[in-house]
């Protein structure tokens, strides 16, 4: 038995979040989208990540497909969860926006320092950069409308299922 996981990954600022709101509306019965920050408690981000894990074998149980919207590899490493191995095949997609527009919605979030937010847009560079690499699907939130991107992500998804039938 195959189970295909979807994890749509992204710094913080990158537009996770919102999309997972609007992807869960558009995508109709047999999906299941969760933004994985959603049940982190006392900034352990691993434990929520073996959860999220968890619930989506559970969900395939029931013959339903799950999307993970987090900061996947880091803070959340799948690799190491309990129930990665289950997990075939898992499918990546990078959201991804500037410096500076990861800057001004982190800004607008509020709780940000200076020393946060350039860490973050360092860590963005590189993680598109891997992406980059090993030809991983990248878009990108700085030029797409938020109803765009959800549109590119839910495009992508079904593709991936129709190739994996």
């Amino acid at each position: 038995m195959t189970i295909p996981l979807y994890i749509v990954a992204g710094t913080s600022g990158s537009g996770k979040s919102t999309a997972a709101k609007e992807v869960r509306k558009i995508m109709g019965s047999g999906f299941n989208v969760y933004d994985m920050d959603t049940i982190i408690v006392d900034g352990n981000f691993q434990t929520a990540c073996q959860h999220w894990l968890r619930i989506a074998y559970a969900n395939s149980l029931s013959g339903n497909t799950t999307i993970l919207f987090g900061a996947v590899p880091y803070p959340y490493n799948v690799n190491i969860c309990d129930y990665f191995h289950y997990f075939h095949p898992i499918h990546y997609l990078l959201l991804h926006c500037n410096s500076a527009s990861r800057t001004e919605r982190l800004l607008k979030r509020g709780g940000w320092t200076e020393q946060g937010i350039q860490g973050t847009n360092i860590y963005a560079k590189q993680l598109c950069n891997n992406y980059i690499s090993a030809s991983l699907p990248i878009i990108n939130t700085t030029i797409n409308s938020p109803v765009q991107v959800v549109n590119q992500i839910k495009e992508w998804i079904l593709l991936k299922q129709k190739l994996n039938t």
